[in-house]
């Protein structure tokens, strides 16, 4: 055995796997520990830690010899948060273990380990796999209720009523009236699918009273929409699901409202009112609205008493849908970086400190998810949101893998990105590697991870570059990535909606089960029975980047007895992708084919394949 060659199986984490508990209370022991490969070369090993403005140096014991070795000790939490990292005494040296990997160099703060105390764990997001559903495109479930023909106009358009069968208008001519009258009763009459999918937590686009279909433009935050089925309608489907243990999440915007809402019209007619306050207005005396869209007017919180309608009082409108007959169980955040931004008033932080002060106070296990395209870390200090759409973290590199433009470099808010030359698969995981590294650990398990949504184009639709098993791939990574995978209704069933603009990208999902593509949904099927089987190691699990080239990624979830293994490949010609075995230490396999050595693992992939492997450690 090479004198060195224990380096390849250190590795440690802000993980179960390496923490516990990872969500102490102040004043808690927290066992922290490492694993280094066998050896005859390392001396000692110690815990290096920094609270209360001292280092402290803790002699670790050996509790496992084979097939690794595992140190650990055990050390109070005293500060709100707490760093370390490992001090290796080798024969050669002493090295160093932290976030940034093994050094012969002390490591700054920023490169250490790092633990929060009291900070409150969703306990049930990290096993979880989500449906987002656009509800009036999904189901009808009650003919009795709905939008009709010509019923009102509104922002220069006049409501249309559409069959499943028909496509969504484009904007110039539809105006966001097209109506497909999907309702609460049909997502309801929907449980057997989504148990068949392997769906546990529903996020449903906004419910709210409005005047269009995406209903972003609220009218009465307090009462759902009627032609959805009402507040009753809703009640009974959070009943439902929960007697059949699923969660639901609802989209709120409270960044603005809409043109209709009473709060606007009072502001308009009486400038003194109260209402007056809950916006901003321009020097011309215009309301000014975000983005400039001028049928969605900007809440202004500098006012005290909107902020106690939206979240603050015990009946506010976050407060009130968390309980009973609700028991909603979290909420999704629209805009979420921009809510509380006009000029000099830059009160994001301080209001969604206040919004999780609240709903915490109601259900600590209640979900906050925030919306936002780049990096969120800002916002994922467990005093904000549990989590954000993780645009960043997984659908922007992995559209970038297939070859698409990031929708940042691409015109018409993303909806027609050109090809470019993909990523290679260093620099795939080099994405995922600064994302997942750039979240705090025990933030991580509690991110939402998606490739579709209703403001993305879907990207098995993009016929210039779609690879169904590149793409398949991506999808089995997507349900391996810490935190909750989230499916964006129809794609299970590759649910048709050409690139060009946001429309498309809601059609009106498809039930007649011919017009499905059954290989799209044996793959979803299949995924969601593995996060039931491996729940515990997709919760619990640490993670890690095994190999990559120009042509392949290898990105495994692990625990202390499995691994699960997702190798990638965007070969145009069969090839093998080699990872070392070093670290897993791979010993048997449980699901799927490798050539397993105890130095590295080989697997045979045809071009542009994928494979899952489970394997024992």
């Amino acid at each position: 055995m090479h004198a060195d060659s224990w380096k390849s199986g250190v590795d440690s984490s802000v993980s179960f796997v390496y923490v516990q508990p990872l969500f102490p209370k102040k004043g808690e022991p927290v066992k922290l520990s490492i694993q280094i490969g066998i050896t005859d070369q390392v001396k000692e090993v110690r815990l290096v830690s920094f609270q209360l403005g001292r280092e402290k140096h803790i002699i670790l014991s050996k509790v496992k010899e084979t097939p690794f070795a595992i140190y650990e000790g055990t050390i109070k939490v005293m500060d709100e948060l707490m760093y370390w990292y490992f001090l290796i005494d080798a024969v050669d040296r002493a090295y160093s273990y932290s976030a940034a990997g093994l050094k012969a160099s002390v490591p700054p703060l920023r490169e250490c380990f790092s633990l929060r105390a009291d900070l409150q764990e969703v306990s049930w997001v990290g096993s979880a796999t989500c449906y987002q559903i656009f509800p009036d495109r999904f189901r009808k479930g009650n003919d009795t209720i709905g939008r009709k023909e010509g019923e009102y106009s509104f922002d220069g358009g006049m409501v249309s009523v559409h069959t499943f069968d028909e496509s969504p208008l484009e904007y110039e001519q539809g105006r966001c009236l097209d109506f497909f009258n999907g309702d609460l009763q049909g997502i309801e009459d929907s449980i057997d699918h989504f148990k068949k999918l392997g769906i546990d937590t529903l996020y449903l686009n906004p419910i709210g009273r409005a005047s269009t279909t995406h209903r972003y433009d609220c009218t009465d935050f307090f009462h759902v929409d009627e032609h959805l089925g009402g507040d009753m309608a809703f009640a009974h489907l959070c009943n439902t699901l929960h007697e059949h243990g699923m969660k639901i999440i609802i989209d709120i915007s409270i960044n603005h409202t809409g043109i209709e809402h009473p709060w606007y019209r009072k502001a308009e007619s009486e400038p003194d009112s109260t209402e007056a306050g809950f916006y901003y207005f321009n020097d011309d005396h215009s309301v000014a609205c975000w983005q400039d869209v001028p049928t969605l007017p900007q809440l202004n919180y500098t006012s005290q008493s909107l902020r106690d309608l939206m979240y603050r009082s015990p009946d506010s409108v976050m407060r009130s849908f968390l309980k009973a007959p609700y028991l909603q169980d979290g909420w999704r955040l629209d805009v979420s970086s921009e809510v509380g931004r006009r000029g000099n008033d830059q009160l994001c932080e301080e209001i969604w400190r206040e919004v999780r002060k609240a709903v915490k106070q109601e259900n600590p296990q209640a979900y906050l998810v925030g919306e936002d395209w780049v990096d969120s870390t800002p916002f994922l200090a467990g005093d904000m949101w549990d989590a954000t759409m993780n645009y960043l973290g997984s659908s922007r590199p992995m559209r970038s893998w297939m070859g698409e433009t990031d929708r940042y470099m691409t015109n018409g808010w993303g909806h027609q990105p050109p090809k470019t030359r993909p990523f290679s698969g260093f620099e795939f995981a080099q994405a995922l590697q600064s994302h997942l590294t750039s979240v705090p650990g025990q933030m991580l398990g509690m991110q939402m991870n998606l490739i579709n949504s209703h403001d993305t184009p879907r990207l098995y639709n993009n016929k210039t570059l779609f690879n169904w098993p590149m793409y398949r791939g991506l999808i089995r990574l997507m349900y391996l990535l810490p935190g909750m995978p989230n499916i964006y209704y129809g794609e299970e069933i590759a649910l048709q909606g050409p690139y060009g603009s946001v429309e498309r990208a809601r059609y009106p999902m498809q039930w007649d089960q011919t017009q499905w593509n059954q290989d799209f949904f044996a793959l979803y099927t299949e995924l969601g029975a593995l996060r039931k089987t491996y729940a515990s190691t997709l919760k619990h699990g640490s993670w890690v980047i095994l190999a990559s080239d120009d042509t392949s990624l290898v990105f495994a979830r692990y625990d202390n007895t499995l691994a699960l293994i997702c190798v990638l490949s965007r070969c145009e010609t069969p090839r093998i992708v080699s990872f070392s075995n070093q670290m897993l230490c791979i010993r048997a396999l449980v699901e799927g084919k490798a050539t397993i050595g105890t130095d590295a693992v080989q697997v045979d992939l045809e071009p542009y394949e994928s494979t899952l492997i489970i394997a024992k450690r």
